[in-house]
């Protein structure tokens, strides 16, 4: 580490990385509206390989409940549909020979507050792996530098940094409890 820059630079990367994987994963959570991200990480058995689904297919949101699956070689209508059973994403899909369509089910006040709970784990994990993250740059700060306040002031950007990111995961929390649980 030779300055301050490059170590903010260096954490804030990692952060970001953090930051774009709770966005992901948070942006494929069901909340009874049609989304094609909750199918990226879907993947289908061709030839022997785990394929992404969107490899396959087109996919589109033709309305707020449905998504249209229309698979570049028709012959492989049949596994894309057992793969999207398989992946108890709680959605059956509809197979008309042509394409498969998936109607996107309402959410009962039930399965509202399931994903909430669920939700709040990620959310916890994410502030984990941001905390852990500042703990490291710490240490490495502490190695690094023998000028007391030098460290202070580093470990002080660190602390800022954290914060910052923290702020940032709890607004895309908020943005999803809110687009479940609409008040």
């Amino acid at each position: 580490m030779k300055n301050n820059n490059f170590l903010l630079k260096e954490i804030k990367d990692k952060m970001n990385k953090i930051l774009y994987y709770y966005k992901n994963k948070m942006s494929q959570i069901r909340i009874g509206k049609a989304n094609t991200e909750m199918l990226d990480d879907m993947t289908v058995e061709y030839y022997k390989k785990k394929v992404p689904l969107y490899h396959l297919s087109s996919i589109e949101v033709i309305n707020s409940k449905t998504i249209l699956i229309k698979p570049w070689e028709k012959n492989n209508l049949s596994i894309i549909e057992k793969s999207i059973i398989k992946s108890n994403i709680g959605i059956i899909p509809i197979n008309n020979g042509k394409f498969i369509k998936l109607v996107i089910p309402s959410l009962t006040e039930e399965r509202r507050k399931e994903i909430i709970k669920r939700n709040n784990l990620k959310l916890e994990k994410a502030k984990i792996s941001l905390r852990n993250l500042r703990k490291d740059y710490k240490k490495k700060i502490m190695k690094e530098f023998s000028e007391k306040d030098l460290m202070e002031k580093y470990k002080k950007d660190v602390h800022e940094a954290t914060k910052e990111y923290i702020y940032k995961i709890e607004k895309i929390f908020e943005k999803k409890n809110q687009e479940i649980l609409p008040t």
